[in-house]
């Protein structure tokens, strides 16, 4: 269960996530840099199956997922427990361009997993969204106008119905979209804390986590509250720490040697919020 949105700017993006779960989860684990053979990432980890719901790797290339659960009937029929969506999310966290990733989940047996959206982004260019409906994958080349993604296990169809409406009312109120309207749209209520609002709250589950990317001028920042973004702007002393990482973005053709043991341009910052 998550909401997502991005803006693309002059020399990057930026992608925004809440993350919903229920009570029952275990709590995830707070983003690191991880290291493949031929690329870093960084992205946190699902605490329950491994994997992540959000990741962005040193050549700039960001990946988003979200569940579907209107396609959920589509899969019934499967007699063994299904993979975990996360674990394909980090599976295509190395790919150098929208169109390596394109073409990786072409070539992926997708039968083991539930249904899911990916969205992936890179500088100047369109989203890409992955879909997987249990029967089908479907593939949008430009997926701005789908922006924000959400999912709700609660009432999927209610939920994004509520919350795309609410995002197109505060873009026409403030006669544009930029990164104060996403963060406030990520923090909202309106009109009050629900199973329906962005930052959501109900009797089983809550929006446990917000994430933001950065991509910009040959920078990459990974920004990472385990909290709802209402307790992150709350003023209480005792807010759970915060985690800030950076890393420097590669040409994905440059002849560079990759080493995986430099820390060169990469910064990681925890304290509290502020």
């Amino acid at each position: 269960m998550c909401t997502v949105s991005w803006l693309h700017t002059a020399t990057g993006y930026r992608l925004l996530c809440n993350r919903d779960e229920r009570h029952a989860r275990k709590a995830a684990q707070a983003p690191v840099i991880h290291t493949l053979p031929r690329v870093r990432f960084i992205a946190p980890t699902d605490g329950d199956h491994g994997g992540s719901w959000i990741a962005v790797n040193e050549f700039g290339i960001a990946f988003s997922l979200v569940n579907r659960y209107r396609c959920c009937h589509c899969s019934d029929e499967r007699k063994i427990k299904p993979a975990s969506r996360g674990l394909l999310l980090t599976q295509l966290a190395d790919c150098r361009s929208l169109e390596e990733a394109q073409s990786r989940f072409d070539k992926v047996d997708l039968t083991a997993y539930p249904p899911f959206t990916i969205v992936v982004l890179a500088r100047a260019k369109p989203s890409l969204l992955l879909h997987w409906t249990g029967r089908d994958s479907l593939v949008e080349c430009n997926g701005e106008c789908a922006m924000p993604l959400t999912s709700s296990s609660f009432d999927d169809r209610g939920v994004g119905v509520y919350r795309k409406r609410l995002f197109q009312s505060l873009a026409a109120r403030r006669e544009g979209v930029d990164v104060k309207l996403l963060m406030d749209f990520h923090a909202s209520h309106s009109p009050t804390p629900s199973a329906y609002s962005p930052c959501m709250h109900r009797d089983n589950a809550k929006t446990v986590s917000f994430s933001k990317v950065t991509v910009c001028d040959g920078l990459i920042e990974f920004l990472y509250y385990p909290v709802a973004p209402c307790v992150r702007r709350d003023t209480d002393t005792n807010r759970p720490a915060w985690k800030f990482l950076q890393m420097r973005i590669i040409d994905p053709n440059s002849d560079r040697p990759w080493n995986a043991g430099s820390v060169e341009g990469q910064r990681l910052f925890a304290g509290r919020t502020k």
